[in-house]
């Protein structure tokens, strides 16, 4: 099975089947699906690094199972995390992530469209 697929197939048991409630917050969720997919720390590699204020990812550099970091502007502006899963409208810049919120929420990870105009750090998985 492919990489993004084993990261995406691991995130959806966590979250729909078992609706797991994980100690911490975004990284926390996103490194413990990585991890269970079986690519921890030393089988992930960051390709795309800049800093909150820019400059930014372009929309083709982003692939399913993606780890992003962005500018969550649906939230304050504040940093997020999450699972790249696939395009709502790439021309908009808005597409579905698995998300979790933390913040001591008792709320599994959701599926929901971010603006990823913001995106400031990628990691994929390597074989």
């Amino acid at each position: 099975m492919p990489t993004a697929s084993l990261i995406l197939a691991q995130a959806r048991v966590m979250t729909v089947v078992k609706r797991e409630i994980l100690r911490g917050g975004c990284w926390d969720y996103v490194d413990a699906v990585w991890s269970r997919a079986g690519y921890p720390a030393e089988k992930r590699r960051t390709i795309f690094r800049s800093k909150m204020g820019g400059p930014f990812a372009q929309a083709g550099a982003i692939q399913r199972g993606d780890w992003l970091y962005f500018v969550n502007h649906s939230y304050g502006n504040i940093e997020h995390s999450a699972l790249f899963v696939d395009w709502a409208d790439r021309d908009r810049l808005k597409a579905y992530l698995l998300s979790y919120a933390g913040e001591k929420r008792a709320e599994p990870a959701r599926y929901k469209i971010y603006d990823l105009s913001g995106v400031y750090r990628i990691v994929r998985a390597k074989d």
